[in-house]
């Protein structure tokens, strides 16, 4: 069995990663996350993202989708 994960570090405003979260979860199985440590008293989260690379082209879907309404920055 593969064990290959992919990941991505996303930068997304604040009051946009609730949606974001919210994306991920209702798509189950896609991804795990975990919001990165940061100073709360910024306007942003960062968040890691992975995926088994079996999931990536869904995940890339979704993350693309999710763009197209709210700002993302790809940070790795």
């Amino acid at each position: 069995m593969d064990q290959e994960i992919s990941t991505y570090t996303v930068r997304v405003s604040k009051k946009d990663s609730s949606m974001l979260y919210f994306i991920l979860e209702s798509n189950e199985n896609i991804a795990f996350y975990s919001t990165l440590p940061g100073d709360k008293a910024e306007g942003y989260r960062d968040i890691q993202i992975n995926c088994h690379i079996s999931m990536k082209r869904h995940l890339d879907s979704v993350l693309e989708h999710f763009s197209k309404k709210y700002p993302i920055e790809y940070l790795s």
